[in-house]
């Protein structure tokens, strides 16, 4: 289930939004203004943590908490 980010073209409004199906982004208002003027934004990729060792091991940032 991808998190998109979207900005509204008419109050500016950057958001994210959990789009399920493909078709359900034609839905997507902004929280703003309530508008459907919105566009999908280029997001940056999560960084992930490195050891420096290379043992590929699995990383700390995904995982029960606890």
């Amino acid at each position: 289930m991808p998190i998109y980010e979207y900005a509204c073209a008419s109050c500016g409004k950057v958001f994210e939004e959990l789009i399920l199906r493909a078709r359900d982004e034609a839905e997507v208002t902004c929280p703003g203004c309530g508008r459907r003027e919105v566009t999908r934004q280029m997001s940056r990729p999560a960084a992930t943590a490195s050891s420096g060792s290379g043992g590929g091991g699995p990383g700390r940032g995904c995982g029960p908490v606890g």
